[in-house]
């Protein structure tokens, strides 16, 4: 059986994301706004040798310009420079290269999303895949499941999780929006 990351919240900008046997725990929080949650969120990771939460990156989103992440070391970058973005027919391709310098890539579909390895322009092996959370029949919260490979990029790969089913979640709402201003104009 894989590990997996459980989220303590459905709302991925102020949750956590945690692993007890694997010791591995992560703080995702964003600023409270005037109306709703702010526009900026703060990923940190538990060390168990500083026995305290360190900064993995600052997530800062925008609504007329390219979202940015900003890293502890004083880097920045906008996403769209980060992560590659590739539409295809009800799929989207995300790109991008992990704390190991190898190319990895999350794969958005409707209902799934799971991160590849990515050699010669072509997918590797899963290293993550997430499942929605269960309301009813067997409930249980969401989680993103790990593979073997994972251990190489885990900061990285939270990181780009939490935007891409950000983003993932803002498209399905929007077609439902859609959807239901169609409806109702008939």
């Amino acid at each position: 059986m894989n590990a997996s990351l459980t989220l303590s919240h459905n709302d991925i900008r102020n949750t956590t994301l945690d692993c007890d046997s694997l010791g591995i725990h992560y703080q995702v929080m964003s600023d409270i706004g005037l109306l709703a949650t702010g526009k900026n969120t703060q990923i940190r990771r538990w060390d168990n040798q500083l026995r305290q939460f360190i900064p993995v990156a600052e997530w800062e989103r925008h609504s007329f310009e390219s979202d940015v992440f900003k890293f502890p070391n004083g880097r920045t970058f906008p996403v769209s420079t980060f992560m590659s973005s590739n539409r295809g027919f009800a799929k989207i391709e995300r790109t991008f290269v992990g704390d190991d310098g190898r190319r990895y890539s999350w794969l958005a579909r409707t209902s799934e999303l799971t991160a590849y390895s990515s050699e010669n322009d072509s997918m590797g092996a899963p290293i993550a895949k997430f499942h929605s959370r269960r309301i009813l029949f067997g409930r249980r919260n969401a989680s993103l499941e790990l593979f073997p490979g994972y251990e190489k990029t885990l900061d990285t790969l939270v990181l780009t999780f939490l935007y891409v089913e950000y983003k993932r979640r803002q498209s399905r709402n929007a077609s439902a929006s859609a959807g239901a201003g169609a409806a109702s104009a008939c």
